[in-house]
C-alpha cells in the first residue's frame, strides 16, 4: 500500500476507533477501552506525530498484543500489511457488548476521542447496569 492510500483509509487524527502506538508495549489499557467502546483498530509502527517508524507482526510483536488481548480476555484480529516499504501491524479489537471488560488492574476505561477514559461513579453504574440488561 502506498503512504497516501494509507493515510486516507486511516486518516491522521486518533479518535474513539483509532489509535497510533509506536510498539505493542502500551495496549494494556488500549485493548479494553476500545473493546468497551465501539472497538476499533490499533496501528503499530506509527508514532504519535504520525511518522512511520514500522513494526512487523514478528513473534515479539505477537507475543505482546496476545498477553495483553488474553488479560483483557478479547480476541483481537491482527494484520500486518506494508506501507510504501514499512511493515505495519494492525490490532483490530472488537466492541464487546454483552459482558465488561476490565484492565489486568481491574479499571474500566472507555474510549474519549484519543484518550482512554476510567468510568468513575455514578457513570461506572450506569454503564453495568446497561450491560446488565444485555444479557
Amino acid at each position: 500500500m502506498r503512504e497516501r492510500a494509507f493515510w486516507r483509509f486511516a486518516g491522521r487524527i486518533e479518535h474513539e476507533q483509532l489509535e497510533f502506538k509506536r510498539s505493542p508495549a502500551f495496549l494494556r489499557e488500549a485493548i479494553p477501552a476500545m473493546a468497551m467502546s465501539r472497538g476499533g483498530v490499533l496501528v503499530i509502527g506509527v508514532t504519535d506525530e504520525r511518522r512511520l517508524v514500522g513494526r512487523a507482526l514478528d513473534q515479539e510483536t505477537l507475543d505482546r498484543v496476545a498477553s495483553a488481548a488474553y488479560e483483557a480476555g478479547v480476541d483481537v484480529d491482527l494484520r500486518a500489511i506494508t506501507v510504501g516499504g514499512t511493515p505495519i501491524t494492525l490490532v483490530v479489537v472488537p466492541a464487546v457488548r454483552d459482558r465488561i471488560v476490565t484492565t489486568s488492574d481491574g479499571r474500566l476505561l472507555r474510549r474519549v476521542g484519543s484518550a482512554n477514559q476510567p468510568l468513575r461513579g455514578d457513570a461506572l453504574t450506569r454503564f453495568v447496569l446497561a450491560r446488565a440488561l444485555v444479557r
